[in-house]
């Protein structure tokens, strides 16, 4: 598992948006062998540090936690800014705010079931 997680790569999430809102995709096999391992958990909100792999870690988190969130403006707190060339843009400086948000989840019991607001 923390193999996998250390392969996770912004890279590996596509963006896609339409009326309803934000859709990410991931593509990457790592990524997806993820999903389906609820321990994985501490490794990804771990992995929201690196600038590299915040993004696919974000996903994944929000992906296995089940917790309910906005797809427009924001995709569960993440700024996405998809161009009309194709190309997206997301500012690693968000990493940190949403480090802060998932460890303060994390540690409440029971989860809440949205992420806990920005502070």
């Amino acid at each position: 598992m923390e193999r996998s997680v250390r392969a996770l790569s912004n890279h590996h999430v596509i963006w896609d948006g339409n009326s309803f809102g934000l859709t990410p995709t991931l593509t990457a096999e790592a990524a997806k062998s993820l999903s389906e391992w609820g321990d994985a958990l501490p490794a990804l909100v771990a992995a929201l540090s690196d600038p590299d792999r915040f993004v696919a870690a974000h996903v994944l988190l929000t992906q296995l936690s089940g917790v309910e969130h906005g797809t427009f403006p924001l995709w569960n707190g993440l700024a996405v800014e998809l161009r009309a060339d194709g190309t997206t843009v997301i500012h690693p400086e968000q990493r940190f705010e949403l480090a802060r948000r998932w460890e303060r989840w994390m540690k409440a019991s029971p989860h809440p079931k949205t992420l806990p607001p920005e502070q």
